[in-house]
């Protein structure tokens, strides 16, 4: 581990010494790793721009380190910039490419003390326009996209931040490997979020099945409707307002959990280091309950139970709590 610091110092300290000459002398301040070495980019800019391609139909996605942003317009076009790279695209049968000479694939440092600019990739289309498949892939760089409907659509990002806006698709999926991720009025069959470092955040989505998993990182649910929910967050809060669901199962590792909104048929919270709390729009007679902690106390209806540590209606009714804590309060209200 002492290795690895010192070799990040050294990157660093090197990197500042060519930031410093570069800027003098004009040179490109990037500094690549790949199979033969450490070399420094020769700073070339590359820039491709064409405003009136035919419609395209799918849009796939395959770069390093660029932004990726679709971009309302009244024609169909991309503008592509970046540093080092070759740039490869193309509009065949209606699916538009675009990726690039992954020579350079291998680079580590921006050393741009003083920035020339960020790469980006920018497809412009009209608003609402209706698309087959959506791909998204990038190393490094954010993501945001939207105003269209497609078919499926698919998001993955190593390190970089994505937001997603006014989509309507069957089949949505943004995977994240740090970085955060916002969404905003999104229609979908099913939706799939995978995050490890950094928070979700969803707002006025509706999905008939919505699965969530993070590692690392707050998720947090406004608005939002879905016919089944499954969330998993191993360290952060899950905590949804103005929601609605039909099936819930919601497991907290280490985070509170806090609800409120309607909640109907199975609900399911387990939470191991944290609190629980549900504010249910519903009244009290309309729900039986399973409810158990190991550590931590029961407050049902505004009644806390001292001195028990799990509470059970006798019946099983369409709309049934179970929920438990190994280390936490759990509070249930109505109405």
């Amino acid at each position: 581990m002492k290795m690895i610091w010192k070799i990040i110092i050294i990157v660093i300290i090197v990197g500042m010494i060519l930031s410093t000459v570069g800027f003098v002398t004009g040179a490109s301040r990037v500094l690549y790793f790949n199979r033969t070495g450490i070399s420094v980019s020769g700073g070339e800019i590359s820039q491709i721009t064409e405003m009136n391609l035919e419609q395209f139909r799918s849009v796939s996605v395959d770069i390093g380190f660029s932004d990726v942003e679709f971009v309302k317009s009244d024609k169909f076009g991309i503008d592509l910039y970046g540093m080092d790279m070759e740039w490869l695209w193309s509009l065949e049968d209606g699916k538009l490419n675009i990726t690039h000479n992954r020579s350079n694939q291998l680079h580590v440092v921006n050393l741009n003390f003083v920035t020339t600019g960020r790469n980006y990739v920018k497809i412009f289309l009209p608003a609402d326009t209706e698309l087959e498949n959506v791909t998204i892939k990038t190393s490094s760089g954010d993501i945001k996209i939207g105003s269209f409907s497609a078919d499926k659509v698919d998001v993955k990002s190593s390190f970089g931040d994505a937001v997603l806006s006014n989509i309507t698709s069957n089949n949505l999926q943004a995977e994240l490997n740090s970085g955060d991720f916002t969404g905003t009025n999104i229609n979908t069959g099913q939706f799939t979020f995978i995050s490890r470092f950094g928070y979700g955040q969803f707002h006025s989505v509706t999905a008939n099945s919505f699965k969530a998993e993070s590692s690392s990182g707050d998720m947090r649910i406004t608005g939002c409707a879905f016919g089944e929910i499954n969330a998993t967050n191993r360290f952060g809060d899950i905590i949804a307002s103005g929601f609605a669901s039909s099936k819930t199962n919601i497991i907290a590792s280490s985070g509170d959990v806090k609800i409120t909104g309607d909640l109907s048929g199975e609900t399911i919270v387990r939470t191991e280091f944290g609190d629980t709390k549900l504010t249910l729009s519903r009244e009290k007679n309309d729900y039986s309950y399973e409810i158990s902690v190991r550590f931590g106390d029961i407050t049902y209806d505004g009644v806390r139970m001292r001195d028990q540590t799990s509470i059970n209606s006798g019946t099983v009714m369409e709309n049934h709590l179970k929920l438990s804590a190994s280390s936490g309060d759990i509070v249930v209200s109505f109405g």
